[in-house]
């Protein structure tokens, strides 16, 4: 017979020992009524993923450029191929290539009315087109200097000159004349008629890459490549041709270059981290990176938005109010963008590839509607 104090013992043991063995459940923790649930973060919505982009025609071994007459009806396209292949950009039908280059055709522009065509290449020269008779007009080229004696001086010098390869040209707005960018340093003005070289505007140890109308007054505005340090300058140029201005730094090169329709921004793009934005005077007023390796920009539709063509089948559309990044179309493949342009009337777009596509988004890149 067990004593009534030893069962008490016993019970208290067991009750303690399956206290100490048994596993406890963990308590839940409680909900704070104040705390509010974080949102999921939003995934960006590209506004363009719909676009695609129609083939126009091709160059053999890459497209180099592509720009539009002043009135949008004829596209230019120029290539490795050595030809320049002009369309009726409403009915993408190619109707002339024009063929006299010996090297690399860099680009090509139309005169103000729409009637002639210069183009730069890597030939050292630069022709006239006349697109109604779709035949060569006359070629721009610095002629073998005379033979002579040189001083040691004089032949080093002559030794360290690149090579005068034309990088680009554009004519004057109002006169018969033209102005070419070369590797040697030199931007030069041709008279349009007779292929003479009137004038040239030495910029010592710099090559010269593009080069534009200025937009703040008369004269001229060159992106060039200095060797001396490697940057490639924003550089401005009066009418007669004295430099007054040179802009930029190792973190502002001025590889590309873009202006607005309204005046009131000139970009340049460094091919590499990023771009950065002038007032068309030269003044800096923003940097924004872009985030991929870039070959060409251009203001879209409005100036609202600024186009910007990458190594990877890309075009980035950025806002131009707040230069961020809000979407970008895609050309169908992962190769280089080199040359993007918007016409002037119907303000679709243009682009030439590295694997020398030329190609046409027909819809204009505006910026997304609001709400």
């Amino acid at each position: 017979m067990i004593m009534p104090w030893l069962r008490a013992v016993a019970l208290f043991g067991c009750a303690a020992l399956a206290g100490a063995c048994s596993p406890k459940k963990l308590e839940e923790p409680r909900p704070d009524a104040g705390a509010k649930a974080k949102p999921e973060p939003k995934k960006r919505v590209n506004p363009y993923a719909s676009m695609q982009a129609v083939k126009l025609g091709e160059h053999k071994g890459g497209a180099n450029f592509v720009g539009f007459s002043p009135d949008g009806s004829l596209l230019v396209s120029t290539g490795k191929d050595k030809t320049v292949e002009v369309y009726d950009y409403r009915a993408g039908k190619l109707l002339a290539e024009l063929k006299g280059h010996t090297g690399d055709v860099m680009m090509a522009a139309f005169s103000p009315d729409g009637k002639k065509l210069v183009s730069a290449s890597a030939d050292e020269s630069a022709r006239i087109w006349d697109l109604d008779r779709r035949k060569q007009l006359v070629v721009l080229k610095e002629k073998p200097p005379k033979k002579k004696k040189l001083t040691e001086e004089e032949e080093a010098a002559l030794a360290a000159l690149p090579p005068p390869q034309v990088n680009w040209a554009a004519f004057h707005p109002t006169l018969p004349q033209v102005i070419t960018a070369s590797d040697d340093f030199a931007l030069k003005l041709w008279d349009l008629k007779t292929g003479k070289k009137l004038e040239t505007f030495v910029d010592e140890g710099c090559r010269q890459r593009r080069v534009y109308r200025r937009r703040d007054g008369a004269g001229w505005v060159s992106s060039a490549g200095c060797m001396d340090d490697g940057v490639a300058y924003l550089k401005y140029w009066d009418e007669a041709g004295q430099l007054v201005g040179s802009y930029g730094n190792e973190d502002r090169d001025s590889h590309y270059l873009a202006f607005d329709r309204a005046g009131r921004f000139l970009v340049t793009a460094d091919g590499s981290l990023g771009f950065n934005v002038y007032s068309v005077q030269g003044s800096f007023l923003k940097r924004a990176l872009v985030g991929t390796y870039h070959f060409c920009l251009a203001f879209g539709p409005g100036d609202e938005t600024l186009l910007i063509g990458t190594d990877g089948g890309l075009v980035l559309v950025f806002d131009v109010e707040s230069w961020k990044r809000i979407g970008h179309l895609d050309v169908g493949s992962k190769v280089a963008v080199d040359s993007l342009a918007v016409n002037p009337a119907d303000e679709s777009l243009a682009v030439a590839l590295r694997d020398g596509k030329v190609l046409r988004f027909a819809e204009p890149i505006r910026l997304p509607k609001k709400g």
